[in-house]
């Protein structure tokens, strides 16, 4: 029987923007709120009698949804949804069973349908079809002794209730990425390949943690005369990449000297899980160059920890502004 812990969200890429396709992956989703949005028009005409706004006169002319999707950063099963919210992926066999995905920003983002099954009292679901999905930003996010969750914007064209429900499936004893398995380095980056790992020498043991935030900046008020109030394709426009570091007030690196000087640095951001037939189940955040802002201040009689805010750019010659890379026991995305 269908309980009130059974609700799901399920996805599949879209082949034409805006028609539904039925899952094809199903997330172990922490939390979502996708909506409905009605861009609402009440006709204000005086007419005699008429005290109140008249129904007959309450247009609406848009529509469309979307909302936040939060998920726990898992060692199976999310390729596509890694490759949803950054643009493009690939994935390549290192050896064995171990296999390695390579994401990027892509110009075109990518278009999927969402469902969400939501159970009813009586123990049937309800099913929400989200069409013409694009991602808006995502949000890496790792509090100190925590896990690392993927804090996604969806951006949807429209919601369809006459779409049949798919029934969920996932992926076989994931594998959650957290602190405990957190490590994280500065230094000359060597960019991550299809097949191999990215690094960096200098370790940052003093981070307590932080986050970082890919904002596509998605045009997504395309409401053109002919498509019957629903918009078309989101295009991305000139992204914004920051992030938050908690570092404990320390020499090992001199944050402070970094900021004044407005000196680039690097950051390489690594999760290790459990054991693959090639080393450990691994995501990496991969950033060439940052800018750091944000002087450290007195803390009372406590420790002093220092929130360091950065602008992730372009580094002139790095071939990408953010890697993300995934070993996982999955063989395709």
């Amino acid at each position: 029987m269908t309980t009130f812990q059974d609700a799901s969200l399920g996805f599949a890429p879209e082949t034409v923007f805006g028609t539904f396709v039925p899952p094809i992956r199903h997330l172990e989703f922490v939390d979502e709120g996708l909506d409905l949005k009605k861009g609402i028009k009440q006709g204000q005409g005086l007419r005699v009698g008429g005290r109140v706004d008249r129904s007959g006169r309450r247009v609406v002319v848009t529509r469309d949804a979307g909302g936040p999707v939060k998920v726990e950063a898992a060692s199976k099963g999310l390729g596509l949804w890694y490759q949803f919210l950054m643009g493009a992926g690939t994935s390549t066999l290192v050896s064995g069973t171990t296999y390695q995905q390579l994401f990027t920003l892509a110009d075109i983002m990518p278009m999927i349908s969402l469902q969400r099954g939501l159970p009813r009292v009586d123990g049937t679901v309800a099913c929400h079809s989200f069409k013409g999905c694009t991602a808006n930003s995502v949000e890496f996010s790792f509090p100190v002794a925590d896990l690392l969750t993927l804090n996604a914007d969806v951006d949807s064209r429209d919601v369809d209730l006459t779409q049949s429900y798919t029934s969920p499936t996932y992926a076989a004893n994931p594998s959650l990425f957290s602190f405990a398995g957190a490590s994280f380095s500065t230094g000359a980056i060597t960019a991550p390949t299809a097949t191999a790992l990215a690094s960096a020498p200098t370790s940052l043991g003093m981070i307590r943690g932080g986050s970082l935030k890919i904002d596509h900046k998605l045009k997504q008020d395309r409401f053109n005369a002919g498509g019957g109030g629903l918009k078309s394709r989101q295009p991305v426009g000139k992204r914004d990449i920051t992030g938050k570091i908690t570092v404990e007030l320390d020499t090992t690196i001199d944050f402070v000297a970094a900021i004044i000087a407005d000196t680039p640095l690097s950051l390489l951001l690594n999760w290790t899980a459990g054991a693959l037939s090639t080393g450990l189940e691994t995501i990496q955040l991969v950033l060439p160059e940052i800018k750091l802002d944000g002087l450290p201040k007195v803390n009372g009689t406590d420790l002093i920890t220092h929130d360091v805010s950065f602008t992730v750019l372009d580094n002139l010659t790095a071939a990408q502004p953010v890697w993300l890379v995934v070993r996982t026991a999955d063989s395709a995305l």
